[in-house]
């Protein structure tokens, strides 16, 4: 009769080494993400490595693809994605106190409305639309309108009046008007009909509404009519922000010094030796 002991030991072994090497992938798998010297946290991740394995490092939709440009010398540009249009990361501020608590803010700009500016092209001139990941525009934010017109149009005077720059885009059949105002916390207006200072946007025309900087935008100089188109290229290349709230369980594999991790359905901490396991609030 063969001694069994040496067979057990075997599959004991066979299994912690299996054990082991899974861990230690898990754990792995979520290092610290920096794309253009940004440091992106959870629940951002690298869009390459998102959805390869069990467990993810970021929730879906804050994926930043790491885009390498064309010139091997080039800085690589890091870009959020949202409702299919590509937004460059310009920066992240955590723990940011407001009134409505501590917050995270991400920067983002729109390159692509940026050279439709400097080109008199109105191609990139659509309503924001914020994702459904969770971040959102801050209550505080600031938003420029917009009206897209055709060029046939004659707009009355007291409509022109309320704007403050307006030029024909290279199409030569829109024309592009800026309102002479801005809207604060815009996302609680009525989206199929807001007032441009008591009178309804125009008829054949549609409403653009585009968040920027608070801290970038001289509010006087639009209200009064006086701003350039390339100023509005500077404040536009300045960035939007956006917020989001650190998830409470990835704070709390935070403080027993683990990575955060999601498995598709919950946040997992993934421990220092490898292993991973849920967050200890529950």
């Amino acid at each position: 009769m063969l001694n069994p002991i040496p067979t057990v030991i075997f599959v004991t072994l066979h299994i912690l080494l299996i054990q082991s090497q899974t861990h230690t992938s898990n754990h792995s798998r979520c290092p610290p993400f920096r794309c253009d010297q940004i440091d992106f946290p959870f629940p951002f991740s690298d869009q390459r490595t998102f959805g390869s394995g069990t467990i993810d490092c970021g929730f879906p939709g804050y994926q930043i693809l790491c885009d390498e440009e064309e010139e091997e010398e080039s800085t690589p540009v890091p870009i959020l994605m949202i409702s299919t249009q590509p937004y460059q990361v310009k920066n992240i501020f955590l723990n940011q106190f407001y009134d409505e608590g501590v917050v995270n803010l991400i920067t983002l700009v729109n390159t692509d409305l940026i050279r439709d500016i400097n080109t008199y092209s109105c191609h990139s001139f659509r309503n924001f639309t914020s994702p459904s990941s969770g971040l959102l525009l801050p209550d505080w934010n600031i938003n420029l309108t917009f009206f897209k017109c055709p060029s046939q149009f004659a707009p009355p005077q007291d409509f022109l009046d309320q704007t403050a720059l307006n030029y024909t885009c290279n199409d030569e059949q829109t024309r592009l008007y800026l309102g002479r105002y801005v809207i604060v916390n815009s996302s609680q207006m009525n989206p199929t009909k807001r007032s441009f200072n008591n009178s309804i946007t125009p008829r054949d025309c549609n409403l653009v509404m585009l968040p920027v900087s608070s801290a970038d935008i001289n509010v006087s100089s639009v209200n009064n009519g006086d701003i350039e188109r390339s100023q509005l290229g500077k404040v536009l290349a300045a960035g939007f922000p956006l917020q989001w709230k650190s998830d409470a369980d990835c704070e709390n594999c935070i403080k027993k010094k683990e990575r955060c991790g999601f498995d598709g359905t919950k946040v997992v901490c993934l421990c220092d030796d490898g292993c991973n396991s849920t967050n200890s609030s529950k």
